[in-house]
């Protein structure tokens, strides 16, 4: 059943096929449909990925602000390995930046990717890569970023799909009207709408229009200051 059949007429999503099958029995597998709202008029995206830290990874660079498009699962890219053998490696990520610069994400557990060695194979791969298709390649580990930032990413992801202009628009009064820092908790009184206007500003912070100062987990304690504004 579609939203034709109730009269919404909203546009439906975009399934973005991945390169490979997805493997529902690997250690760790967790297959997720990750939502990508269209910043413009057009639908939504949907990143299948298959596993927890894949998803983490996805939310990792789509929340970046520079980030145009990401994929899941490109490939396979051939490579020739240390021992002069033919390989194929498919990438479970693939991001592209609004300057053009496009990234090949290989995402692996911290020990299998030491284990592994997988740094040396990322170089091989790297020096195999066309330059018009990727400008480089990259590990994205549980490492790679703290937890606090992932909850931070899960939580913005969440929010981001929620179209309320009007908590937008007093949080961006009220940081132009912000002198010097504060926390988050005074700015949504400041603005005056509770939740929507905490949503407003976890939104404002990935937008850059407020910049974090205190790090880690993003709550009412969490200290901001002005950031860019357009």
């Amino acid at each position: 059943m579609s939203s034709n059949d109730f009269g919404i007429g909203f546009p439906q999503p975009v399934f973005l096929r991945g390169a490979r099958a997805i493997n529902r029995k690997t250690r760790g597998h967790g297959t997720s449909n990750v939502v990508l709202p269209n910043e413009g008029c057009g639908p939504s995206q949907v990143v299948s990925v298959e596993a927890i830290l894949e998803r983490k990874g996805l939310q990792h660079y789509s929340s970046q602000p520079d980030v145009v498009r990401v994929t899941g699962q490109v490939g396979p890219i051939k490579y020739v390995n240390a021992e002069g053998n033919r390989k194929e490696h498919t990438f479970d990520l693939f991001v592209v930046r609004s300057d053009g610069h496009k990234t090949l994400v290989a995402v692996k557990p911290f020990e299998t990717a030491v284990r592994d060695r997988l740094d040396l194979t990322l170089q091989q791969i790297a020096a195999c890569v066309p330059a018009d298709f990727a400008n480089e390649v990259a590990l994205f580990t549980d490492r790679t970023i703290s937890r606090q930032q992932q909850v931070n990413n899960s939580r913005y992801h969440a929010i981001r799909r929620i179209d309320d202009q009007e908590a937008e628009l007093a949080v961006e009064g009220a940081v132009r009207q912000l002198k010097g820092s504060t926390t988050i908790s005074d700015l949504v009184d400041a603005v005056g709408l509770a939740g929507r206007a905490y949503g407003a500003i976890l939104n404002s912070i990935y937008r850059g229009v407020l910049h974090q100062v205190s790090d880690g987990l993003i709550d009412y304690g969490t200290i901001v200051r002005s950031g860019a504004m357009s």
